[in-house]
């Protein structure tokens, strides 16, 4: 284990952790996030059978998940396989460590018996050009790395952004811009399956599974998913998908969120994707009661009211309304609480709600 600019290298299958952590020396300078790293290398060393982790709440009330060591062993090999990381590989842990995506970091590092070097979120400009296999990111850190520090992209042979969408105006540029080789992949997954089950690569509007799953859907279009990491049972998601075929899918949207406009479904993310392309101001697709369509499509803008061109948009997709507020509410990992949002809508345009 060394200390740099990094603050932490790791080596998980040889640093003693625990007895540095008992020892203290170094205790005092470390970081409550940089011990509780510590403490999760030590627990897989000595074969704890089960961690908790927490929901991020962005799809329902927080909550905590238990997962077991072999579920979190079985999706790290799923990764490791799927990408062809041979066994003394370097990985970059530079998100949250106690939410599964920068967990996971961890885990992947002690199966390939690598090195894992820590970073600050906060601190991703601070990269040197080491070489790393494997990087996980949220999208907040893709956009800042490449807009001041795009160079350092190239030193990562793969890197998966998840935990928000990526911005579809930034994923554009990355993927028209020739001087960047590194593999740049969109991850769908969820706490309760150990972080991904499938990836995009940048460019590509298909999600293609990772490991030895079963996917399928419900009567709903639903996601549904069965392996390992679900116990073998079939786990039920509440996000609609259009199945390609038995390994690949087109993510389409919650089904909390689909409006039903006039008897059309109507998926609010597809139509966000379509006018984030237009404009770096914070959107959001809702809808409000209508006499006659049941519900209309509302376009919620954060700050001033843009001109956009609705015109790639069918008929039915096109906002009836534009409402604009100073602030929308977010939740930590950056993603617009929609709920909370609505809410605050409400408050300051209550006459078209009523």
């Amino acid at each position: 284990m060394h200390l740099h600019f990094k603050r932490l290298s790791l080596t998980l299958q040889k640093d003693n952790f625990k007895s540095f952590l008992n020892d203290g020396s170094l205790g005092t300078s470390l970081t409550s996030k940089e011990v509780w790293i510590l403490e999760m290398a030590t627990k897989l060393q000595e074969g704890v059978s089960n961690f908790t982790f927490q929901t991020s709440g962005t799809t329902g009330l927080p909550k905590k998940i238990i997962l077991t060591k072999e579920q979190l062993i079985q999706s790290a090999k799923a990764t490791l396989s799927y990408f062809s990381i041979k066994s003394d590989a370097r990985f970059l842990l530079c998100i949250h460590p106690q939410f599964i995506g920068g967990a996971m970091q961890i885990v992947r590092a002690f199966v390939n018996q690598g090195r894992l070097d820590i970073l600050a979120p906060e601190k991703i400009l601070d990269l040197d050009h080491t070489q790393y296999d494997l990087v996980s990111m949220v999208p907040i850190q893709l956009n800042k790395l490449y807009k001041h520090s795009k160079n350092h992209l190239n030193d990562f042979k793969y890197l998966l952004i998840g935990g928000a969408a990526i911005d579809p105006k930034l994923e554009e540029k990355i993927v028209s811009d020739t001087s960047i080789n590194t593999k740049i992949c969109g991850t769908y997954g969820m706490t309760e399956t150990a972080s991904h089950v499938a990836i995009r690569y940048l460019g590509s509007i298909l999600y293609e599974k990772v490991g030895p799953l079963k996917i399928s859907v419900n009567k709903n279009s639903c996601l549904k998913i069965k392996g390992v990491i679900t116990k073998n049972k079939w786990m039920q998601t509440q996000d609609i998908v259009e199945l390609i075929d038995e390994n690949t899918f087109k993510w389409l949207g919650r089904r909390d969120f689909v409006i039903n406009s006039g008897g059309f479904k109507i998926h609010p993310e597809k139509i966000e994707h379509q006018l984030k392309k237009q404009t770096d101001q914070s959107l959001m697709i809702t809808h409000l009661p209508d006499e006659v369509l049941g519900q209309k499509v509302v376009l919620l803008m954060e700050g001033r009211l843009p001109k956009l061109d609705f015109t790639l948009l069918h008929d039915y997709e096109k906002p009836k309304k534009i409402l604009s507020i100073k602030k929308f509410i977010y939740f930590k990992n950056g993603k617009i609480n929609r709920g909370d949002t609505y809410k605050k809508i409400k408050k300051k345009y209550p006459k078209p709600f009523f």
